[in-house]
């Protein structure tokens, strides 16, 4: 056989295994025969027909290799295997919330209602008589306060609090000043501060 068809018949072959293991799954085994032919085919160019069709073959080898597995794995999501393989793309209905309800909750802009649980920030809110999700723009806003709809985020409206209406929940179990916190406990039953090293008190009589 001509030498150089040997060559790029070898060429051709490991580019061939190339791309179909990309369409059939083998393990690697195809991926490693068709290295191995091009190797074969680089090293006879270089034998055979000296360095300059040897760098040839082997800059051939390295622009088609990659170019063969662009194409392939560009056809891949087609065929009935890469369906089967590769979930589908999600719609856009499915990414982005439900347009007529983003919508509506833009139409409900401006409007008053009232916080039907605290937001703090998230929470919920009723205007008109619906009940919608909601965040606060600002600080936490209390059950029963009045809000007004000033945007929309995601699903959600974003609320204010206006004024007039219930004070915000204050975080449990903190006292909300200095002045009610108890400094007596931390004294003597004489009211008078003890030094730490002087001892426990004297007995009573």
């Amino acid at each position: 056989m001509n030498p150089l068809l040997w060559i790029a018949l070898l060429l051709l072959v490991g580019l061939a295994m190339m791309v179909l293991e990309v369409f059939v799954p083998s393990g690697g085994v195809l991926g490693f025969l068709s290295v191995v032919a091009m190797i074969a085919a680089i090293v006879s160019a270089f034998v055979e027909q000296g360095p300059t069709l040897g760098m040839a073959v082997l800059a051939l080898a390295f622009v088609a290799a990659p170019l063969a597995l662009g194409l392939a794995f560009s056809w891949f999501p087609h065929t009935p295997l890469g369906r089967r393989v590769l979930p589908p793309p999600p719609r856009p209905e499915d990414v982005v919330p439900d347009a007529s309800r983003r919508r509506r909750l833009r139409d409900l802009l401006g409007q008053r209602g009232r916080a039907s649980s605290d937001l703090l920030p998230w929470g919920g809110v009723e205007i008109d008589g619906l009940p919608f999700d909601a965040v606060s723009e600002g600080g936490p806003i209390a059950c029963g306060a009045t809000v007004e709809a000033v945007g929309v985020q995601g699903a959600a409206l974003v609320v204010r609090g206006c004024p007039g209406g219930p004070p915000a929940p204050a975080a449990a179990g903190l006292s909300p000043t200095l002045e009610a916190f108890d400094f007596d406990d931390l004294r003597g039953n004489s009211g008078t501060p003890r030094r730490l090293d002087s001892g426990p008190p004297p007995k009573q009589a």
